[in-house]
C-alpha cells in the first residue's frame, strides 16, 4: 500500500497539501472515496476546503455537520459527508449513502472511522494529526492508497 506523509505547519500548508491531492484525484474515472479522520480542531474542515478548490469548486466548502452530505460541482462533482453526528449505521440508508459511493464523483467522509462498515474496499485513507512538540499549528497528513500516478507534482 503506498503510503505518503505531509507536514503542515499552518492552515494555509494544510490548504494547498489538499488542494494538491486532489487535483491529483479529479482525473480519475472511477469511483473514488477519501476518508479523512482525525480528532476534533484538527483541520479536517481546513483540508476539505483546499481539496475542494483542487477539484475546481468555486462555493466555500463549510462542513455538513447537521446536514451529514453537502454537493458540489466543480471540475469534478463533490459529494462531502460529515458522519460525526451519525449515531446508527441505517442512517445512511435513510440518505441514499450507497449511491453517493458509485456516482461519477468524488466522495470525501469526515469521520470515516465511525461508518468503517459501511465504506467500500478500495478508498483513500487521509488521517490527520498534530504533534505539539512540532509547534502548536504542525499537522502531519498520511495519506494511504493513492496510486503515484495521482499525485502531481
Amino acid at each position: 500500500m503506498n503510503i505518503k506523509i505531509f507536514e503542515s505547519f499552518s492552515d494555509k500548508e494544510t490548504f494547498d497539501i489538499a488542494f494538491k491531492i486532489a487535483t491529483g484525484l479529479k482525473e480519475r474515472t472511477d469511483a473514488t472515496v477519501v476518508c479523512l479522520d482525525g480528532d476534533l480542531g484538527v483541520g479536517k474542515t481546513v483540508f476539505a476546503k483546499g481539496f475542494g478548490a483542487g477539484l475546481g469548486i468555486k462555493k466555500d466548502i463549510v462542513s455538513p455537520t447537521f446536514n451529514i452530505v453537502k454537493s458540489y460541482e466543480g471540475e469534478k462533482r463533490l459529494h462531502h459527508f460529515d458522519v460525526y453526528r451519525i449515531t446508527d449505521i441505517s442512517e445512511l440508508d435513510e440518505i441514499g449513502f450507497e449511491e453517493f459511493l458509485y456516482d461519477d464523483a468524488i466522495v470525501l467522509i469526515e469521520w470515516s472511522k465511525l461508518i468503517e462498515e459501511a465504506l467500500p474496499e478500495n478508498i483513500i485513507k487521509i488521517v490527520i494529526s498534530k504533534n505539539l512538540e512540532k509547534g502548536f499549528d504542525y499537522r502531519k497528513i498520511t495519506v494511504e492508497g493513492m496510486k503515484d500516478e495521482d499525485f502531481r507534482d
